[in-house]
């Protein structure tokens, strides 16, 4: 009977364990700040890591993520610029390798400015970081290494 117990409890044990929060790939907080000229928009991100530059990074890579695959509610952008994301990452895989592990995406921000103190959370710590991107070179990118279709083509 205690072996039923102690095997009960390790099962248990492991189990609260595996339900404790993860790090998501990523994140739906981005919101929308402002749009300031024809072609750029400015959000808000929040990004996870286990140091400062990780969170900021993350942040920065959710705001590209939601952007690409998930659309912005209330501004021009709110329809995703990539409809399927399983199929276009698999179909082009080379190119968000290229975009998110090379940091290419760093390319289509003006700007990116942490707008809150780090915080430590359980399993790492968490940033909010503003950044203003240029989605119209970011959409012609995507047009130029064939991801998505030229607009009315």
């Amino acid at each position: 009977m205690k072996i039923i117990i102690s095997i009960f409890s390790i099962v248990l044990i492991l189990g609260m364990q595996s339900c404790s929060p993860k790090l998501q790939p990523y994140s739906g907080e981005v919101n929308f700040l402002y749009k300031e000229a024809q072609g750029t928009i400015a959000v808000k991100s929040t990004g996870y890591g286990k140091t400062l530059y990780d969170a900021v990074m993350d942040a920065q890579k959710n705001a590209f993520k939601v952007i690409l695959f998930k659309g912005i509610p209330g501004t021009e952008l709110n329809v995703p610029l990539i409809e399927n994301e399983s199929d276009a990452k698999s179909n082009h895989d080379s190119y968000f390798k290229k975009l998110f592990d090379q940091g290419f995406y760093k390319t289509f921000m003006m700007s990116s400015t942490e707008s809150s103190n780090l915080i430590q959370i359980k399993g790492g710590k968490k940033i909010t970081v503003d950044i203003k991107i240029n989605y119209n070179s970011l959409r012609k990118d995507l047009e130029q290494n064939q991801v998505i279709r030229k607009f009315g083509y």
